[in-house]
């Protein structure tokens, strides 16, 4: 048996769609105590890292409660939940069980299982015994489903191994394929296709899968995707020195954060484009703060517009304001931390945790940031030089041209900027005069498009990526390096493939 509890997020949407409410009960999910963050891994949907405590338990309780009585003491919220037909309150309350029961727990319920829920409708008059028996008795069985292990957890009860694989059945499968790209349950069509047996099949579940990308829900998993892949939280530590650059306001890292969902959903959704696309697009969206550092001529506003950069210096999500700002000191860039984001985001090559004590950068007295930099990262015979200076320089030197809010410049402290370097890439050696130069070599190379799909295959299962995996990450990053995969048709590859439909043995108690 598989289990993985939903995500905070997970739940918000989940009981949303399962209560068919107008506004997502976000305020209650804030009461939560907040998952840890999984080490190594870039997301925060890894199984392994959500559990329940005493803590959580006792909210989930609470968030039941609150949300049973707000559904049953609503006559136009319940009579959304309640299947038409019954005549008797009993029969009625066995078709609530049984339609709310497979929504709820998403698989149809075992004779058993509505009888229990019946038991505990009848005890409604008990419970609650200022209301009419019939509301009551639901708003027992609504805190019962609320609460249940069955709906905070995606449980995968499958154990019939073959050729060494457990198949999900079609209900898990729908499952899966909802929290994947939804983020939230299955809706009525995807238990349509899972009851008819259409999940069965590749082609069955490639199907329902663009239905679902060609939802707007799908547009929300993307763009949480890409926050993470490209590091979108760290934007909010985005705080220039106001001396240094008068012109910036307190809303760049606000503006950066719009500015990169508006670019990948264009390129994702709008242009149905490639990973290549997000490394070397020229496109994207500004307003007035971003037009001023981008050197854009015209009239701007508050209000986002499309425009296309100068393609002498701008290349890409790598040479947007949000990528350079977000990895600069208040003064300066910081071509440390720009090459371990790609290192680690962008080619899948863990840096390790750097030595304790390592004093500040000294000042330039005269010399460019990159100066500074080599002279006291490479050393020779330092600990600090093995990584420096094959791993890391090499990758956030190319970004000198940009300063640290992101604007294009061609000298530093009076001396003229070099973002020339030969980073490793893929296991080869690359010559590159900037970052333009980077972007292109980073789109060209399979293993950086290999590392792309082995995040969407992480981030699509809600776990590390394992041996298994390996193949269909290779043929993927092969298909997307040659230009033959757009993104929705690489998502669409992954929870189309084997690892995804079925899980492994070793899963099994």
């Amino acid at each position: 048996m598989r289990v993985a509890r939903l995500t905070h997020a997970q739940w918000v949407s989940s009981v949303k769609d399962l209560l068919k409410l107008d506004a997502a009960p976000t305020a209650l999910a804030q009461s939560f105590r907040a998952d840890p963050s999984q080490s190594g891994f870039l997301f925060d949907n890894d199984a392994r890292a959500l559990s329940v405590d005493e803590a959580l338990w006792g909210a989930y309780q609470r968030a039941a409660a609150d949300l049973a009585g707000q559904v049953a003491t609503d006559a136009t919220k319940l009579g959304k939940l309640l299947p038409a037909g019954s005549t008797t309150d009993e029969a009625r309350a066995k078709a609530f069980v049984e339609s709310f029961g497979l929504r709820a727990l998403r698989r149809p319920l075992t004779a058993d299982e509505v009888e229990t829920y019946l038991k505990l409708y009848r005890q409604g008059p008990q419970a609650y015994p200022t209301m009419a028996a019939f509301q009551g008795g639901l708003r027992l069985v609504l805190e019962g489903f609320l609460q249940s292990p069955l709906f905070l957890y995606r449980v995968e009860r499958s154990t019939q191994a073959a050729d060494g694989k457990v198949p999900l059945d079609a209900f898990e499968v729908a499952s899966r394929l909802s929290y994947a790209l939804w983020n939230s349950m299955p809706d009525d069509a995807l238990f349509v296709a899972a009851r008819e047996g259409m999940l069965a099949k590749r082609e069955g579940v490639a199907s329902e899968a663009r239905r679902m990308i060609a939802d707007a829900r799908a547009r929300g998993v993307v763009d949480a995707y890409h926050q993470a892949v490209f590091d979108v939280p760290r934007y909010a530590s985005i705080r220039p020195n106001a001396t240094r650059f008068p012109n910036v306001t307190t809303k760049l890292a606000e503006s950066a954060a719009k500015e990169n969902t508006l670019f990948v959903e264009d390129v994702v959704f709008g242009r149905k484009g490639r990973f290549a696309d997000l490394l070397t697009s020229r496109d994207t969206f500004v307003n007035a703060e971003l037009a001023r550092i981008y050197g854009l001529t015209g009239t701007f506003t508050a209000d986002f517009v499309p425009v296309t950069l100068d393609g002498a210096q701008r290349r890409g999500v790598l040479t947007q304001v949000g990528f350079l700002a977000s990895h600069a000191t208040s003064i300066d860039p910081d071509p440390i931390h720009r090459g371990v984001f790609l290192s680690e985001h962008l080619l899948c090559q863990k840096i390790g945790a750097p030595p304790a004590n390592i004093p500040a950068l000294p000042a330039p007295n005269g010399r460019t940031n990159r100066e500074v930099v080599t002279s006291h990262t490479e050393a020779p015979g330092t600990v600090c030089a093995s990584c420096h200076a094959t791993l890391i320089n090499p990758l956030g030197f190319p970004f000198e041209n940009f300063d640290a809010v992101g604007g294009y410049r061609t000298t530093d402290n009076g001396l003229p900027v070099d973002a020339s370097s030969t980073p490793g890439i893929g296991g080869q050696k690359v010559s590159v005069k900037d970052a333009l130069d980077l972007a292109d070599a980073l789109a060209t190379t399979q293993a950086v498009h290999e590392c792309y799909a082995r995040h969407w295959v992480e981030f699509l299962s809600g776990r590390p990526a394992v041996a298994e995996d390996d193949a269909l990450v290779a043929r993927l990053g092969k298909l997307s390096q040659s230009g033959q995969l757009p993104i929705v048709d690489l998502v669409v590859e992954v929870v189309t493939g084997v690892g995804f439909v079925t899980r492994h043995p070793e899963e099994l108690p």
